[in-house]
């Protein structure tokens, strides 16, 4: 599996996670909360541009030749995602957050993972 590959599926993905999270803010928001509110909304409407934003910054990474930057950008996007998967299971243990989670979370460590193998491997190029 190439950097390449990897970088156009995550950054797509989360790409359009942004988008719902901008139209439809709602329909991501109950899949995970146990108590929603409209007023969730306006937060996850707000974080939208941002998650968007790093999608399209992954995926323009597809592009970046292999060295320093890109080793940095695994090793950091390794982080994030293991830190979002950390704050699901975080809030599933208290009961804030559904069962479904857990497989977010699941998917996220994979994630991690994948970056943190690239990052390794990049080091040995």
């Amino acid at each position: 599996m190439t950097h390449s590959a990897v970088f156009l599926s995550v950054g797509g993905c989360v790409a359009l996670i942004g988008i719902v999270l901008l139209l439809a803010p709602g329909s991501y928001v109950q899949l995970y909360a146990t108590d929603y509110s409209t007023g969730m909304d306006f937060p996850a409407r707000r974080f939208a541009p941002a998650v968007l934003a790093l999608g399209v910054l992954l995926i323009s990474a597809c592009a970046v030749e292999r060295g320093p930057f890109l080793q940095r950008l695994c090793l950091i996007s390794a982080g994030a995602f293991l830190g979002v998967a950390i704050t699901g299971l975080h809030a599933w243990s208290t009961g804030i957050a559904r069962p479904a989670i857990l497989w977010a979370a699941a998917v996220e460590l994979v994630v991690a993972s994948v970056f943190l193998w690239l990052w390794v491997r990049s080091r040995r190029d």
